[in-house]
């Protein structure tokens, strides 16, 4: 069984979830960004402005799913993740990014960042689970309980892994974004089943039996991850350059005509 932990303390009065909070924010930026690049899809200010914007939409679904939800807390992942993928489609369809290639993009810079927000639930435990005498229960104050924060951040390299083999395995646009949807919505489904209903004054609202994250994942996350994987690659039109290859006005390297015997 894992002790109860908590951040050390911090100097300037900072505390270690904002701090992570941060962090994740930041490394998610910088990944996506590199990514974006490497995959050449625009200029560097369209590629900043898709970072930051998609960044920005996803805090405010965050916090509005968050405040329209309630429960324990005020943030809502569920709702980050709708307002990620309404921020990138409409970022990238105005500043002519291709969407799926962009959806790749932030796909793959999603478990960085991730490891780090989940990191900073874990400290905080702010995702308390059912009571549990299993060697992975934290011991919360007042028994010993899952802690679900914790359990996603234990997960996250699993999608790290499985984004960045989607990216070289199926290089199509689209696949590493399908991927992670349909990784990510199965396992946030499945721990939500563990969510405490027996803490707090204020435990996390059930609808049919299913918290607002397990919705998503069955009527968005799911679905869009299965029809992304579906899709097939576009075939290039007759004449077209393979990636990466020169153009007809791309300098060449001279060439030397063999000299008579």
């Amino acid at each position: 069984m894992i002790p109860w932990f908590t951040s050390p303390p911090l100097p300037f009065g900072l505390h270690a979830f904002g701090v992570l909070l941060t962090l994740a924010v930041i490394v998610n930026h910088l990944v996506l960004v590199r990514r974006a690049r490497a995959l050449g899809l625009g200029s560097a200010g369209a590629i900043e402005a898709l970072a930051i914007g998609t960044a920005a939409a996803a805090v405010a679904g965050a916090v509005l799913v968050g405040r329209l939800v309630g429960g324990g807390g005020t943030l809502s992942s569920a709702g980050g993740f709708l307002g990620a993928v309404a921020g990138l489609v409409g970022l990238a369809r105005a500043l002519r990014i291709p969407v799926l290639a962009a959806a790749d993009a932030a796909a793959f810079a999603f478990p960085f960042g991730w490891l780090l927000a989940r990191a900073a639930c874990a400290f905080a435990h702010d995702h308390p689970g059912r009571r549990s005498a299993s060697w992975l229960a934290v011991q919360y104050p007042g028994g010993a309980r899952l802690d679900l924060g914790l359990l996603e951040w234990m997960a996250t390299p699993l999608l790290a892994g499985i984004v960045v083999l989607a990216s070289r395995r199926a290089p199509r646009p689209g696949a590493a974004a399908g991927a992670l949807a349909l990784a990510y919505g199965i396992l946030r489904f499945g721990l939500d089943f563990l969510r405490a209903d027996d803490f707090g004054e204020t435990p996390d609202p059930r609808w049919q039996g299913l918290t607002a994250a397990q919705w998503v994942c069955l009527g968005a996350l799911i679905p869009l991850g299965i029809a992304l994987l579906r899709l097939k690659a576009t075939p290039s039109p007759p004449g077209a350059r393979p990636r990466g290859a020169s153009s007809p006005h791309s300098p060449r390297a001279p060439t030397r005509t063999p000299s008579a015997p």
